[in-house]
């Protein structure tokens, strides 16, 4: 309740004006990123953000070290994330999928591999400055909410620094991957729709 009348407060008083429903959306992507991973950081927020505006297609530079790199991953044993699957951002275009299901054999690896290679080019890639713009707005609510978040300011200017320099991409907090050992791969949302009508892909 006092974080409701936080956010309602600070968007009135800055004047902040997005779609009806929007704030709701990115209320909703907030939470849920931290009901599932309550120690995750700004930048894997942002991560989550950036991967449903961009997808895969900056890890699909060469198939074959892409499986290779898959190949090694699936050799792991530190797998603590057992979220099967996750939708992104507040548009969900983009899901995560979690490596789990191919290391089970429930999701074949190379339809895997495909998938990732017909979702690279679906992304809707915003001009960097769409970018920010749609970030400022997120990052507003998350300060509003969350003003004591764990190293907020350092994470807030070190990604306002790779934007600056043109850079979208963010990785996960060491916070994040030494909690949750996070092995995932990024999927257009029509792929994985078709996926869950032939294999089964349980939990979110």
């Amino acid at each position: 309740m006092a974080k409701n009348l936080i956010l309602l407060v600070f968007l009135f008083t800055t004047s902040l004006t997005m779609a009806s429903g929007l704030e709701d959306k990115i209320i909703q992507f907030i939470e849920f990123e931290f009901g599932h991973y309550p120690k995750a950081q700004l930048t894997d927020l942002y991560k989550n953000y950036f991967q449903d505006a961009y997808g895969p297609g900056h890890l699909m530079p060469d198939t074959t070290r892409a499986g290779a790199y898959l190949d090694s991953e699936l050799q792991e044993s530190d797998w603590t994330d057992t979220l099967m699957w996750q939708p992104l951002g507040i548009h969900h275009d983009y899901y995560r999928i979690n490596l789990i299901l191919v290391r089970d054999g429930i999701l074949p690896r190379d339809t895997l591999l495909l998938g990732m290679v017909e979702s690279a080019p679906l992304a809707r890639k915003p001009s960097i400055e769409n970018w920010k713009k749609e970030w400022a707005e997120v990052l507003t609510i998350i300060k509003a909410l969350y003003p004591d978040l764990q190293f907020l300011e350092e994470e807030e200017k070190c990604i306002e620094k790779n934007l600056s320099n043109g850079n979208v991409v963010m990785h996960h907090s060491k916070i994040y991957e030494e909690a949750y050992h996070p092995h995932y791969r990024i999927i257009h949302r029509s792929v994985f729709e078709r996926w869950r009508k032939t294999f089964i892909v349980s939990g979110s």
